[in-house]
């Protein structure tokens, strides 16, 4: 398993900050956020050279670009157009995959039938693009947990659209992530880890239970079943909360959080 971090870390701050802390700390691979608000590392509305370039920056720091975090409420029409572009955007980029949550809210069956139905109309510009949906079970989306993410697999097209798989927001949801894994691991087409403490669906919590192993789950169950998934190549830490730290106080949290990662996947 090789390690990743998601830009969003470093949302305060230029994407050129990001990659160096990133590189610095020890992963392979990022997560690039075009996520306005909280981490707008890349625009959608840049130009194929734009992208070239960025590409090539990633590069040059021997970086991967595992995906682009692109979190957005998909039935809205103006966001689900940038949307589009980003997909666009992920192909000149070399990114396999894009990330999102479903959108929609929790239990509500319209709402669901919207969701999918949205996310199928994506999925067709993707696999003109090459590019795979990867959709985050997330607290009060209308995919938030186990069985409603096995019920959205068995709706969309999955040679397209897959699953980003975050333990903490099943935690939140009163699973235990690691049996989760047992049905959700052949959907999975990224995979992010933090550590939470609270159940409740507000947050994961303070930056610092959010850092591996200073949180109630059991990662090392966790990072068991996701090494053992066929074709997982990386794990990305996500945590949320430190835009509006210094840059110290992340390169902190991202360098702590990258020797954690790499003890929990020995």
């Amino acid at each position: 398993m090789q390690l990743g971090c998601s830009t969003i870390l470093f949302g305060g701050f230029p994407l050129e900050t990001a990659l160096k802390g990133i590189k610095q700390a020890g992963y392979t691979a990022i997560e690039l956020c075009a996520i306005p608000g909280m981490a707008d590392h890349l625009s959608a509305d840049g130009g194929a050279d734009d992208y070239r370039d960025v590409r090539r920056s990633i590069a040059d720091l021997g970086l991967t670009v595992e995906s682009i975090g692109a979190s957005t409420n998909l039935l809205d029409p103006e966001r689900r157009a940038r949307f589009v572009r980003l997909i666009k955007a992920a192909a000149i980029l070399g990114a396999p995959a894009i990330t999102t949550g479903s959108g929609g809210v929790s239990d509500d069956e319209q709402s669901y039938r919207a969701v999918v139905a949205t996310i199928g109309e994506l999925a067709r510009t993707a696999a003109g693009e090459g590019v795979k949906l990867s959709i985050k079970p997330h607290v009060r989306a209308a995919v938030y947990s186990t069985p409603t993410a096995l019920r959205f697999m068995a709706d969309v097209d999955r040679n397209w659209v897959g699953l980003n798989y975050d333990a903490s927001h099943l935690w939140r949801a009163n699973e235990t992530p690691e049996e989760s894994l047992k049905s959700l691991g052949p959907y999975l087409a990224t995979a992010r880890i933090r550590d939470a403490v609270s159940r409740e669906p507000g947050g994961p919590g303070p930056i610092d239970q959010q850092i591996p192993g200073n949180g109630a789950m059991n990662l090392r169950a966790i990072a068991r079943e996701l090494g053992a998934l066929p074709g997982l190549r990386y794990t990305v830490l996500e945590i949320v909360g430190t835009k509006g730290s210094a840059v110290e106080e992340v390169q902190r949290v991202v360098d702590t959080s990258c020797q954690r990662m790499k003890e929990l996947f020995e």
